[in-house]
This record gives structure tokens, sequence and C-alpha cells, in this order.
């Protein structure tokens, strides 16, 4: 529950705060064209952007006392009638933010965008019980309009939910994106960038500047077309060397490649691959790689123990040591911008940077500063990631133990590699010659795990 009185205040405005920040991140990203914080000419918001000829206006409100806001808690605070004016008669944009939900209002969005017209949206939309009384009380009582002119409004209106240390994080990922320095340190200008800049419009160019004078130059971030290319070349690297580990040098489906390409189907996940040692799993990453070059998705794929990490102390000198120009999450997200396509990032071996590994910390540090990087470009670029590790690092390795919190035990984001099925051994032992009846069911069993058959074969 909120603190009521000064303490709530203060919270409020940091809460503010974070959001216009996070607007000039994305301004630095090149996601907008212009912010202009605290518009004179515009009522119950806390900035404006500019995309393109089109306007935002952004609201942005740490919570609500009772948990939620609904239609009657948003015009008691003026906010729903202040909505409704400002999208009278223009195709501006509003977008109110907060930490508490606003469903009643979403659901009302929701339903204006998936409507085709009127007729359905007042016919299929509004069946569900209680929308058509929202709605009623929405355009007769807050913005006194016509039906068609407040189906228009909600179209325009965007509601989203964040609370604010997860705010806060997605910021500094993003940020970190930008600049090879302390993200901190550049939010810090940046807010101090935005207390100074009440009224003023500022572009893209202007806040680089602003930055640059204060000793914060911007990551150098490759072109598209070399991107392309180099995410290309890596990956073929890393293709090459795996495909000596097949057996027979023949890829055999797996069960987890299948899960994990319906996974990618998605936005924005991140996976993992576990496994036994032995088990499989690099050639069931191979499996999804080809699959997915197949679709048209830049991949960019290589191994953690092929990394010289006494050289490599930045995600930069990784993206260096793969004969990328920066970051290779950098890299991938200008070449899935160049497709229009997500890319996927593809760590192998990532138990060769657990403490069971000798390696020192600061190889997980750059690795865990590789995946905070990929989330942090994602409002610009879908990056999915995809690592592999041993299942018993995975488990019990006090460094990824902080890499597990982006894949809860509960949800489907870890994959297991598992040992063939008899009846798998059986059809690779036929298709390679051997008849399966002159094995003893005890090697059989030896057999069920692909290292072996390798070895066998």
């Amino acid at each position: 529950m909120t603190l009521p009185g000064g303490p709530a205040d203060k919270l409020g405005n940091r809460y503010e705060k974070w959001w216009t920040v996070s607007a000039c991140v994305r301004l630095l990203h090149n996601d907008t064209g212009a912010i202009r914080i605290e518009d004179p000419g515009v009522k119950k918001a806390e900035f404006v952007v500019t995309v393109g000829s089109q306007r935002e206006l952004h609201q942005a409100k740490r919570s609500h006392l009772h948990g939620k806001w609904s239609l009657a808690a948003l015009a008691s605070d003026g906010l729903l009638q202040a909505i409704g004016e400002a999208l009278a008669g223009n195709d501006d944009r509003f977008v109110f933010v907060s930490g508490s939900d606003a469903r009643e209002l979403a659901d009302l969005c929701e339903a204006a965008n998936n409507s085709v017209s009127v007729e359905e949206f007042e016919r299929d939309f509004l069946a569900a019980k209680g929308k058509k009384a929202s709605f009623e009380k929405l355009y007769r009582r807050y913005w006194k309009c016509a039906v068609p002119t407040a189906i228009g409004r909600l179209r325009r209106i965007e509601v989203r939910t964040i609370d604010e240390r997860s705010l806060e994080e997605t910021v500094r990922f993003q940020a970190q994106t930008l600049f090879l320095g302390d993200p901190g340190k550049v939010l810090l200008e940046l807010q101090g960038i935005v207390g100074d800049s009440v009224h003023r419009r500022i572009t893209r160019q202007e806040l680089v500047g602003e930055l640059s004078r204060r000793g914060y130059r911007m990551r150098r971030l490759p072109s598209p077309e070399h991107a392309g290319v180099a995410v290309q070349e890596a990956t073929d690297r890393y293709l090459s060397g795996t495909r000596k580990k097949l057996i027979r040098q023949r890829l055999v489906r797996r069960k987890a490649a299948e899960t994990l390409l319906s996974r990618l189907e998605e936005t924005a996940t991140d996976s993992v691959v576990t496994g036994k040692a032995g088990s499989g799993k690099t050639a069931c990453v191979l499996e999804v790689t080809k699959a997915l070059r197949k679709r048209g998705l830049p991949v960019l794929a290589f191994r953690l123990d092929r990394i010289p990490f006494s050289q490599a102390s930045t995600t930069a000198d990784l993206g260096d040591r793969l004969g990328l120009e920066e970051s290779p999450v950098l890299v991938l997200a200008a070449a899935a911008e160049a497709t229009g396509r997500p890319g996927v990032l593809i760590v192998d071996q990532l138990d060769a940077v657990s403490t069971m590994s000798g390696r020192s910390s600061g190889a997980f540090d750059v690795v865990e500063a590789l995946l905070d990087e990929a989330r942090g470009t994602r409002p610009r670029a879908v990056i999915h990631t995809l690592v592999v590790c041993r299942a018993f690092d995975w488990q019990h390795d006090h460094h990824l133990r902080r890499l597990r919190q982006l894949v809860p035990p509960d949800s489907k984001a870890e994959v297991e590699v598992t040992e063939f099925d008899v009846g798998e051994v059986k059809t690779i032992l036929n298709d390679e010659g051997f008849d399966p009846a002159l094995f003893r069911d005890r090697q059989l069993e030896l057999l069920r795990l692909p290292q072996n058959l390798s070895l066998f074969l």
C-alpha cells in the first residue's frame, strides 16, 4: 500500500522521473524524434514525445492507493477527462503507465483496437459482463462524446503496467547498450538533464551532444549491411566446429529442438538448454540454428570455451574476439533491424564460465553483461537469447544462480536434452548398417548417450 502524504509524493515523483529518463533513452536509441518535458500546452502529461509527425503524450503514476486504477479512480484524479480533451480533434496518442493495473481502461482500448467497426465493437467486444457499462460511463459521463469518437480515442491510448524496480532495471539495461561506461552514472546525468530542461524541446542530436560534453560518448553501432555479414560469418565458424562432433557427420533430430523452435516464435524469450555431459546439447542447438537460418532469422552463435577471457573484459572485447565490430548483441540487433526479423543469440558452453570451470569471475561478468544488453536492446530490436549449459553447473553453480532468475523453474524456458531412448538407438544403428538384434540390452543402454553412440559409430 502506498504511504499517504509526503512520502507518497516523493515516490511518485521518482517514478515519473524514471519514466521520463526511459523516454530519453528511447530517444538515444533513435526510436523517437524529440521530447518536450512538461509542455505548457498539455494537461496531465509529464512530457510529449514526437514520433515523425505524431505526438505521444505520457502520464506516469507510480501506483494507486487501492492497487488498481478503475475508470472512477482515473476520473477522480482528472486524468480520464484530460485524456479525452487531449485526444480531441487530432491524431495524437496518449500513454498511461503505472505500477498499478488500469485493467478497465486497458480492456476497452484492446476491444477498440481489435474491432473493425462500431457495430462489431458494440455487438461482440462489449458482450463481456461489465464492459458495456464501463464504456457507457466513459463516453457519456467523462468524455461526453459520440460512440464512434470514443472508440477512435480508445484506439490511440496505450496502457502499460510496470513497477518501479522493473522500470529502473529496464532503463539501466537499455543505457548499457548505448555507453561502455557505468550505466548508473549515465542515468544520473540524464536525470540532471531532464531536471534542467523543463519546457524545452530536446532532439536526439542535442541529447547526444549534451552527454558528450559531460564526458559520455555513445558506443559505435555497426552498419546494418556489415552486421548481417559479420553475424553470418561468426555463426558459420561455430557450425563448422560443431559438425565435427555429429554422429557420422549426420544430424539426428531431437525433441528438445522442436520445443526450442516453438519458443522462439514468441516475443523476446530467454531460454536455456541443459543436459548431462555428452547428451547432445550442442548437436540440438545445431539443429535449431539451421532451422532458424532457413526461416531467414539472423542467428549469432558461439562457444564460450574458445574465448580467451584474459583478453576480453567487456562485451566489446568479446565481440572483437569473435571478429565483430562491437558487442555481439549490438551487431546482432543491427542485423535484425536490417532484416526486420527477430535475432537469436546462442551462447554455447555456458559452463565454461562457471565457478567449477576455474575461470575468473570476470569471465562470468562479461557474459552476464551480454545478456543484460540483449534485454536492453529489445525496445528497438527483438532479440531472443539461448544459453547452453551442463545441467549440474546450471543447478549448482553460485555464479549461474543470478542467471537462473531469468529462467524461473516453473516456466517452459529451461529445455532439457535427454539421452536417446532404446528405440532411437536401434533406428540409428539400423540406418548405419548395424543389426540392432545383435546388441544386448546392456549395450543398447550404454549407447543411449549420444557421446557413446558417436564413439561407437
